[in-house]
């Protein structure tokens, strides 16, 4: 059995990377989730028949969270913690009874990166440097009388000026099938498709601001 925490940390965390797509439900299904946020009881979410436009997480809390379209409840499974996979392309089985659900889990994910064209760019930048400043300061002496003295030090200034940039864009497409499975049969009760695309800049060179 493989770990969850991986693909966690190869989706990025949090929701910013989640998969979006549709979930078809052949036949009415129930879930099992949380009450609350530090509920210890479960509630079932049914879920009927039809398909749906639907969110799937893996959250930095070791969760599959799922969001369907028309159904109010959140589903959140807790997966186990010794659960492995690698997004680039894997395949994944949770059994239903290790996270307190009537189904089995069959997954499979992969990512595609693709590389944009090399482009070379002036851009806008800025840099720190250190520069003599010198200011008037006065006071008054044990006699009443104002004595005045230039005091100097080297503070620091922004400037702004241009740097020639080359970069690419690196763009990642994640894809992935999940299958919800009766535990006694391997029949398939549901099946979720979806992806995540995210773009990068990769900077191969930057001039000096100027």
């Amino acid at each position: 059995m493989k770990h969850i925490l991986l693909l966690v940390l190869a989706l990025g965390l949090g929701a910013c990377n989640n998969l979006e797509g549709t979930f078809k439900a052949k036949t009415d299904l129930v879930f099992k989730t949380k009450k609350g946020l530090l509920s210890r009881k479960y509630v079932s979410v049914k879920v009927p028949a039809k398909d749906y436009r639907a969110e799937f997480d893996f959250t930095s809390f070791g969760n599959l969270q799922i969001d369907l379209s028309g159904i109010k409840k959140t589903i959140k499974i807790k997966l186990p913690k010794d659960l492995d996979i690698n997004d680039s392309n894997d395949e994944f089985y949770i059994q239903g009874s290790e996270v307190k659900q009537v189904y089995d889990f069959d997954g499979r994910i992969s990512s595609k990166v693709t590389r944009g064209e090399t482009r070379n760019v002036t851009e806008s930048c800025t840099y720190t440097r250190y520069e003599n400043r010198c200011r008037r300061v006065c006071r008054i002496n044990d006699r009443g009388r104002q004595v005045c003295r230039s005091h100097c030090s080297r503070e620091p200034v922004t400037v702004y000026g241009y740097q020639q940039v080359e970069y690419y864009n690196s763009t990642k497409n994640t894809t992935m099938r999940l299958k919800v499975l009766e535990p006694s049969t391997s029949e398939s009760k549901g099946l979720f498709q979806g992806n995540n695309v995210s773009t990068h800049r990769v900077v191969t060179y930057q001039s000096v601001c100027r």
